[in-house]
């Protein structure tokens, strides 16, 4: 009776493992091996074993990412280390004189950057013990965050849990914590808000706000059904830094199979990042999620601790913030729309107009200033 017990916990953890590399190479690498179908076929496999043998469940199971009842609130909860926003620039005057002050502060100027696409989502913390995701936490005031771990639980894209294995060639500890962006791809919060159209429900304004309002929903199922997706930007342990330089970072978030954003590069002047900036410009409107800049970072680790932070953003690293994207259309009129507690909003009909890889036929107009 033990040897078949025994059996069918491999057999449990053999089909885990099948499923949760899969998941990998089709919500991280974006590159799958195996039909939809297929993939639902071991999934309830997985989930028939479960059920005839419950006390093999675990936590970091793929079948456990959506379940338990409706939260009724979010518990707080205190950052290892402050999350802190950055500070922007909006021109290349800007730019050139937080470089400036970097060589200034940092006593030399080789100094190599990090420049990273800065997507436009919500920052999110990922806390793992032992390798297990046991906590996913809100920015919040940066001191302290919302508990949200089982809503990040339901994105495909954030691991359950990582392997003593993968870490140890990673050269990541089992007790981590991965920071990074959460963020809704256009084609999610396109058709969300198709589909809330057509129930007569409000629609969101931006994947960044639909984004925040998926996050602190209080059924999981709803955050499962609309499709986020995580990348990781930053990586720490008992409150520091594991690596000389930023760059090693990232690319041991990516080998311990974080989704990492590959559209990244190293900088060693000016120009070099300048360069980076106006190529992203460019290509914004390829990109499947919604960019509002790019973050450039001191790669040395140790010149972030010797530059240190101002009261609320670190003086290692800015964010360059692109334009705001627009588009000019005609009003073909408007209706009028209830809102749930009774509140009214004018919503305007617009001529269809393409902005940011969607397309606009609607906007609110409770905003006086902007009318």
């Amino acid at each position: 009776m033990k040897a078949i017990k025994h059996s069918i916990q491999d057999q449990i953890e053999s089909l885990r493992e099948e499923i949760r590399h899969h998941e990998y190479r089709y919500y991280v690498l974006d590159d799958p091996e195996i039909s939809d179908a297929e993939f639902d076929r071991m999934m309830n496999a997985l989930k028939k074993l479960e059920a005839e043998h419950p006390d093999h469940i675990t936590p970091d199971s793929p079948t456990q990412r959506v379940g338990g009842k409706p939260r009724e609130g979010f518990v707080k909860v205190a950052h290892s280390i402050p999350m802190l926003s950055l500070d922007n620039a909006y021109s290349e005057e800007e730019l050139r004189s937080w470089e400036r002050r970097v060589h200034e502060l940092a006593g030399r100027k080789d100094i190599e950057y990090v420049c990273e696409l800065k997507l436009d989502g919500m920052s999110l913390a990922l806390r793992y013990e032992a390798g297990r995701l046991v906590r996913g936490i809100t920015r919040g005031d940066g001191s302290t965050g919302e508990d949200v771990t089982s809503n990040v639980r339901t994105v495909r894209s954030v691991p359950l849990s990582v392997s003593s294995e993968k870490l140890k060639k990673a050269g990541i500890p089992v007790d981590f914590e991965a920071r990074g962006e959460m963020l809704m791809p256009i084609a999610s919060f396109k058709r969300m808000n198709d589909e809330r159209e057509k129930r007569g429900l409000s629609l969101f304004a931006n994947p960044r706000n639909a984004t925040a309002g998926t996050v602190r929903q209080l059924e999981p199922s709803i955050t499962a059904q609309r499709r986020l997706d995580y990348f990781a930007y930053m990586l720490i342990s008992g409150g520091r830094n594991l690596f000389d330089q930023h760059w090693q970072a990232l690319n041991a978030l990516e080998n311990a199979g974080f989704k990492v954003n590959p559209r990244r590069a190293l900088a060693t002047n000016f120009d070099e990042l300048w360069n980076f900036i106006g190529e992203w410009e460019k290509k914004r409107e390829t990109l499947p999620y919604e960019i509002d800049g790019v973050v450039i970072k001191v790669n040395s680790t140790a010149l972030h601790r010797q530059l240190g932070f101002t009261g609320k953003a670190p003086r290692w690293a800015i964010a360059y913030k692109y334009a705001a994207r627009a588009g000019i259309t005609q009003i073909e009129g408007i209706h009028v729309q209830v809102g749930r507690t009774g509140k009214l909003t004018p919503v305007a009909e617009l001529k269809p107009v393409p902005i940011g890889g969607t397309t606009v036929s609607r906007a609110t107009l409770h905003n006086m200033d902007e009318i």
